[in-house]
Formats: C-alpha cells, sequence, structure tokens
C-alpha cells in the first residue's frame, strides 16, 4: 500500500488520521515541521506527502513550492489540507495536485487519498 506522509501541528489530528489510515493499510509517518519533512522524506520515500497550510510559524504552500524546486521532491504527489476554504482556492499555484477542506469525514480523506494518487502518479509519468 501507498507510504505518507501527514504534516500538521495538531498532533491530535495526526494521532487521528495515522491509526485510521494504517488501518486502511497504508504506511504512515507523521510531522510538525518543515525541518523535520525534510528528514523524513529522504528515508521514508512517500508516495504522497499530505501537508497542512497554516502550520506554527510556517506556511505550507510555501513548503509546497519548495518541494517542487527539488528534484528528489518534485514529483511526490502532495495533497494540502486547511480549515480555510479561501485559502486552498489557488492550491494549484503552489505546485499542489489536490486539496481537502478541514474538517472532513474520515471516509472522505481516504476517497480524496485515492484519487489524488490516481492522478498525480499518471500526470507525473507523462512528464
Amino acid at each position: 500500500m501507498s507510504k505518507i506522509i501527514i504534516v500538521d501541528d495538531s498532533r491530535d489530528l495526526l494521532e487521528v488520521l495515522k491509526f485510521f489510515l494504517e488501518e486502511k493499510g497504508y504506511e504512515i509517518e507523521t510531522v510538525t515541521t518543515q525541518r523535520d519533512l525534510v528528514s523524513v522524506i529522504k528515508s521514508f520515500l512517500p508516495d504522497l506527502i499530505i501537508l497542512d497550510i497554516y502550520l506554527q510559524g510556517q506556511d505550507g504552500r510555501e513548503i509546497c513550492k519548495e518541494l517542487r524546486r527539488h528534484a528528489e521532491t518534485k514529483y511526490m504527489c502532495i495533497l494540502m489540507f486547511s480549515a480555510s476554504a479561501k485559502a486552498l482556492v489557488n492550491y494549484k499555484e503552489y505546485g499542489a495536485d489536490g486539496y481537502i477542506e478541514k474538517p472532513f469525514g474520515l471516509n472522505e480523506i481516504v476517497n480524496k487519498i485515492e484519487a489524488t494518487l490516481e492522478t498525480c502518479k499518471d500526470y507525473y509519468q507523462q512528464e
């Protein structure tokens, strides 16, 4: 099954998502900062990164843009999420492959993960 890194500063949310998604068969790593993300990407090699827009002192949109600038992460699937629908409007400008608005249902996030993985993998294989 797919390997996913979830980036959010809410440890409670990370714990719930990790438990639920592992029950669905995904391999999950969670991180709370950009610094942790970089080191986990290198060791975990995810298929998908789920990235919160508003992290303490950091902007997930800028992190997404930075990931797209580097050869090692340029073609990784990225799904952004936020409680602010307004912040998600221009998600493609930052290089994200999709988005999900908080709050979300657990089955909804599984459907979004599957759709994003399918769509972006096909897209990046064509480039």
